[in-house]
């Protein structure tokens, strides 16, 4: 694959989701960084007793602690930007393995943004290619109703019932 065909790929590997929350920015990713658990989805969970969490800090990891005393690593934060972003290796692959380094994995991308009426959450997934085997099968699932877009709506009902 040539450096341009490579850069095509990258520009269309992208899982783009959004929503309005009736909050402000600050309370959006305290929620989001603080209270993973909360909110997660419990089918999307690798244990139905696990404990999700996000260690608020630049090489942190996004875990979930399982019954059995272990620590599953969902992801590392590669950058924390307070009240507005966060930015974390995805490391969950499309086979739900969990991948050891983070250069190998997709990188997900959240804004959190005053608006008028509350706040807007911007999520990008990115870098599927890296994925392997199966990437472009994830970028679909991902960007389904049952995806990316499913996962904020549950922040939604958290924070509206906050």
């Amino acid at each position: 694959m040539t450096s341009g065909e490579t850069g095509v790929l990258e520009q269309f590997s992208l899982c783009k989701a959004d929503i309005r929350l009736p909050t402000n920015a600050q309370t959006a990713y305290s929620c989001f960084l603080e209270k993973l658990d909360a909110w997660w989805p419990p089918e999307y969970r690798f244990s139905p007793e696990g404990v999700l969490g996000l260690e608020p800090l630049t090489g942190g990891s996004c875990y979930e602690d399982v019954e059995d005393g272990r620590r599953l690593q969902w992801g590392t934060i590669q950058k924390l930007e307070e009240g507005r972003k966060i930015v974390l290796s995805w490391q969950v692959s499309p086979k739900r393995l969990l991948i050891e380094t983070p250069q190998q994995s997709g990188i997900v991308t959240i804004d959190f943004i005053d608006v008028e009426d509350g706040a807007q959450v911007n999520l990008v997934h990115s870098h599927f290619e890296r994925y392997g085997d199966g990437w472009r099968e994830y970028l679909r699932a991902m960007n389904s109703s049952a995806g990316w877009p499913y996962c904020l709506s549950k922040l939604k009902v958290y924070i509206t019932r906050y």
